[in-house]
């Protein structure tokens, strides 16, 4: 018997405000696993807030569960500590893959439907749900290529895995209608293929459609073809939750709302106009056909051909001839959207989702270099320094020693970086004034403290807070003439969920850095002595550590 939750909204940033303060009236809400692997911060006060509420469901954008390489044990690690934290009504992902040799694409991309395929999926599949200690629900994704070796139609492959795993699906109908355009299938042959009893959630949204194909983009309101769509899943497949996907240019509340109160309705009239009975079907048996290459090799040379640094074309162009082979005997075309058109949905896909992350990571670092220049680093440093950790987010790690050489551009890389580690860092309860004041005089000389996890000490040679202030004027030539002149202590943090950073003057600089180090206060005293400063001094900096809340503890 499938759970039914209603309607819901997948939720994304520009409505963390709103969800802090209670005002999600939907039935349901859905939120992307890896947004919330921080320790703390925003994203955890938001997923609190809404679990208090509303039932909540996890939904994965990384497992890649048919990647030849395994699920990352850190991965499934972090996914399960946020299961067991939020219990959420169940934990979905996508039947694709997206990762192979340690390289992690970003990209929710197709598989083979072969045995050798199916028979890892489920292989995989059974472990991560061992581990994770939860069935899992995969969600069909959209393609946009074809693989000449497949066996099985995407349905009959989706069917398949379900049954056999025991996992539960989450049916695209957006996702249905791309590839249905894309490979010329009709979209009810999808639903009528579809083991009706395992589809526990529909996902609505929209798509473009361009010269040679759709593209699954969920940008604007859903459309009259995926609602048609979804009416005849719920008349086929009774009562299944669905939500509402919104990712890019994400409209007002009140849009998304009425978008789920309309998805309520549709599934009402439906479901009242359902035959008794839903449809269920499973499908035949595979042939005994040869697989072929082998899945790893497929998603090496997949991966490769998305990846060279002038899209598949360019690859195609320097490969040699048994790579050139190997694509074509790989992958099929259609008259008007040949294989290399269709490679390169993906190539340039591949390389806009790192760009338009990056892009968010490190906003200064965008300004300074001015858009066409940040192009051009973005794509010399994602050949260099490719993904390697399923979480988006981590990709700029190493960025700032990438830039080494450009010492204005490293230190702003380092500072951002700082400010994203301190945006989600674990949450801990700050020291008050009066349980320091509290301590007896005669034990403050050996006082040495511990300091809340957003908390970062940082040392540049540039001066990044006048370099923040022409950021925030728009000054961009002011900012660029910046230069090396001397030693700029900046001290990152966090205050409630807003991160900051500001320079510490001479005298404050040696105390904290020496308190930072682990020193005592004694001798922190005795660093600003030597110095020519003035100990007493250390006392106010104290307070003001404390008020802004980085002081987590007395050791």
């Amino acid at each position: 018997m499938r759970s039914f939750l209603g309607h819901g909204v997948g939720l994304r940033v520009p409505h963390y405000e709103r969800a802090l303060s209670g005002g999600l009236d939907v039935d349901w809400i859905e939120v992307i696993s890896e947004n919330f692997f921080g320790g703390g911060g925003r994203p955890h006060a938001v997923l609190e807030r809404i679990r208090r509420e509303l039932p909540l469901v996890l939904h994965g954008v990384s497992l890649g569960i048919g990647s030849a390489d395994p699920p990352s044990a850190h991965y499934l690690r972090r996914l399960k500590e946020l299961a067991d934290r939020y219990q959420p009504a169940w934990v979905s992902d996508h039947l694709c893959w997206g990762q192979v040799g340690g390289v992690f694409s970003h990209e929710l991309l197709p598989l083979p439907y072969t045995e050798e395929a199916l028979a890892h999926v489920v292989r995989q599949l059974g472990r991560a749900q061992e581990q994770l200690q939860r069935p899992l629900l995969l969600e069909n994704v959209s393609s946009y290529v074809r693989y000449a070796q497949s066996q099985l139609t995407e349905w009959e492959f989706l069917a398949e895995v379900a049954c056999r795993s025991g996992c539960l699906i989450l049916l695209d109908l957006n996702n249905v209608l791309v590839s249905a355009y894309n490979h010329g299938f009709a979209p009810e042959q999808y639903l009528a293929g579809v083991p009706g009893e395992r589809v526990q959630q529909l996902h609505l949204a929209n798509h473009s459609t361009r010269v040679t194909h759709k593209f699954d983009d969920h940008r604007g309101p859903v459309p009259e073809e995926v609602w048609q769509l979804a009416e005849a899943a719920w008349r086929r497949f009774g009562p299944v939750s669905s939500s509402i996907e919104w990712d890019e240019e994400v409209p007002s509340w009140e849009r998304l709302r009425a978008e789920q109160r309309e998805a309520a309705r549709r599934a009402g009239c439906a479901r009242a106009e359902a035959a008794p009975g839903g449809v269920s079907s499973r499908p035949g048996a595979v042939p005994d056909v040869p697989a072929g290459a082998s899945l790893r090799a497929v998603q090496e040379l997949f991966l490769d051909a998305i990846r060279w640094p002038t899209g598949a074309a360019g690859f195609l162009e320097s490969a040699g001839d048994e790579r050139r082979r190997a694509i074509q005997q790989t992958f099929e075309g259609s008259d008007g959207f040949g294989v290399v058109e269709r490679l390169e949905v993906y190539a340039s896909s591949y390389f806009y989702r790192l760009l338009g992350a990056l892009r968010e990571l490190f906003p200064r670092l965008c300004f300074l270099c001015g858009e066409p220049a940040f192009h051009d680093l973005v794509t010399d440093y994602v050949l260099a320094c490719p993904s390697r950790d399923a979480d988006l987010r981590r990709l700029g790690q190493g960025l700032p020693e990438f830039l080494r050489p450009q010492v204005l551009l490293a230190e702003t890389a380092s500072l951002e970086a700082a400010l994203s580690a301190a945006l989600d860092a674990p949450d801990a309860r700050p020291l008050s004034e009066a349980e320091l004041a509290a301590v007896p005089p005669e034990h403050w000389p050996e006082l040495r403290f511990a300091w809340t996890p957003p908390t970062q000490l940082l040392s540049a040679s540039c001066d990044l807070e006048r370099l923040e202030r022409h950021y925030v004027a728009g000054e961009r030539s002011a900012a660029l003439g910046l230069e090396p002149d001397g030693s700029h202590a900046l001290v990152v943090g966090r205050r409630g969920h807003a991160t900051y950073f500001r320079g510490l003057g001479r005298g404050e600089a040696i105390a904290f850095t020496a308190l930072w180090q682990g020193e005592s206060f004694a001798a922190a005293c005795a660093r600003l002595e030597s110095a020519g400063e003035q100990p007493a001094e250390l006392v106010q900096w104290l307070r003001r550590w404390l008020a802004d809340g980085m002081v987590a503890a007395i050791r």
